[in-house]
C-alpha cells in the first residue's frame, strides 16, 4: 500500500537555509551533507550531517498541520516519562513550533539506522516478514497500554481538545457522510457505495464493544513509517516514525491500518502481527478483524474525500474497500 502514491512536491531548501534552521540546536556546527527523503506523504523530511559527524539528523518541516509539531513534541516527551512498556522511537533534538525561524513549524531528531518495513516487502523471505510482524504486533499492543478516558484530539500537554464520542456513532455517521455527502461515494460507484453501507449497517453494532476503552493510537502505523533492524537472525522495530496523526481512540485502528490490503500479504504474516500483540499483553475482541476494518473505513474515505487528482491513491483505496465489504460480510 502507498508505494508510488501521488504526493505534493517537497519542499527543497538551499544548503545556507537548513543551516539557518538547524543553527538553534547545534551552535557553531556546519551542515556539509543533506537530502530531501521519501519518508512521509505531506511533510519534507530532510537527512542531514554535520561537520565532524558520523551520524545523521533528520530536519522535519511541518507543512501539512502546523499543530502536529506541538503534538509530536508533547508525545516525546509524554513517552520519554512512561518507558513501561518501552515503545521504540527516534530521539527528539529540537522542536520550533512557534515558528521562530522559516514559514513552517520545524523539528530536528536522531536518524535511526535500519530499513523502512516497506523496503523489505518483495526482497525479504517471508519466514523473515513473519518475524517483523511478530514485532510490529508487540509494539502495537505496548501503544494500547497508554490509556486515556477520552477518545479525541490532542492538544498541548495531550489534553483532549476536541472530543470525537463513542466509536459506535461516530464511525457510522462519518463513513454516511462521505459515502453520501462528499466525494466517496462519487469515487466507489453507486453499487460498491451502496455494498458497503449496507455492510456498515449490518456490523455497525459490533463498535459497541470499542466504546470507552482509548487508548494512545498512532494512526498512521504503516509500514513506510516503521524502522526494523536485525541483529542475528531476528529482526525487531527499531523505531516508529511520524506521530502528527496520533489521537487517543480505539487500539483496533492501528491493527486495522497495519494490516490493510490483508488478501496482499504473505501468508502467516497477519497471525504473527496478531501473535506478538496477544503475547504482549494486547487484548483483542472475538470480532477484531471485522471492528478493524470498520474502523479503518475513516481513512479509507478521508483518502476518497480529498479533492485532488490522485488516481493511484483512489484505484488502491477502492480496491480496499472492496476487500473490506467482502470481510465485512
Amino acid at each position: 500500500m502507498e508505494e508510488g502514491w501521488e504526493r505534493p512536491p517537497r519542499l527543497d531548501l538551499s544548503i545556507d537555509e537548513l543551516q539557518h534552521l538547524v543553527e538553534p540546536a547545534f551552535r557553531g556546527a556546519s551542515v556539509v551533507e543533506h537530502e530531501v527523503i521519501g519518508t512521509g506523504l505531506a511533510n519534507t523530511n530532510i537527512r542531514f550531517r554535520l561537520r565532524g559527524e558520523g551520524r545523521s539528523y533528520v530536519l522535519r518541516i511541518h507543512t501539512r498541520d502546523p499543530n502536529a509539531a506541538v503534538r509530536e513534541r508533547d508525545l516525546m516527551s509524554y513517552l520519554a516519562k512512561n518507558r513501561n512498556p518501552p515503545i521504540p522511537v527516534p530521539p527528539l533534538i529540537y522542536s520550533d513550533v512557534v515558528p521562530s525561524r522559516g514559514a513552517n513549524p520545524y523539528s530536528i531528531w536522531g536518524f535511526v539506522e535500519g530499513m523502512l518495513l516497506q523496503d523489505l516487502f518483495g526482497t525479504l523471505p517471508d519466514s523473515e516478514l513473519i518475524d517483523v510482524a511478530r514485532s510490529c504486533g508487540q509494539v502495537a499492543a505496548a501503544l494500547s497500554t497508554h490509556r486515556f478516558s477520552r477518545c479525541g484530539e490532542f492538544g498541548t500537554g495531550l489534553e483532549i481538545v476536541e472530543e470525537y464520542g463513542t466509536p459506535s456513532r461516530f464511525v457510522p455517521a462519518a463513513v454516511h457522510d462521505a459515502l453520501f455527502g462528499g466525494l466517496s461515494g462519487e469515487r466507489l460507484g453507486a453499487q460498491l457505495r451502496d455494498s458497503l453501507w449496507k455492510a456498515v449497517e449490518r456490523t455497525s453494532a459490533l463498535l459497541t464493544m470499542l466504546d470507552d476503552r482509548y487508548s494512545l493510537v498512532h494512526s498512521d502505523y504503516k509500514r513506510s513509517n516503521i524502522v526494523v533492524a536485525r541483529s542475528g537472525a531476528t529482526w525487531s522495530v527499531a523505531a516508529v516514525l511520524d506521530w502528527e496523526f496520533a489521537f487517543a481512540g480505539p487500539p483496533l485502528v492501528d491493527v486495522g491500518l497495519f494490516l490493510r490490503a490483508g488478501d496482499a500479504l504473505p501468508v502467516g504474516f497477519r497471525d504473527a502481527f496478531v501473535g506478538g500483540y496477544r503475547e504482549a499483553g494486547g487484548e483483542l475482541p472475538e470480532e477484531w478483524l471485522r471492528l478493524s476494518r470498520l474502523v479503518d473505513l475513516l481513512s479509507q474515505m478521508t483518502f476518497l474525500n480529498d479533492p485532488r487528482d490522485r488516481p493511484r491513491v483512489v484505484a488502491e483505496t477502492i480496491k480496499v474497500v472492496e476487500e473490506t465489504v467482502r470481510v465485512l460480510a
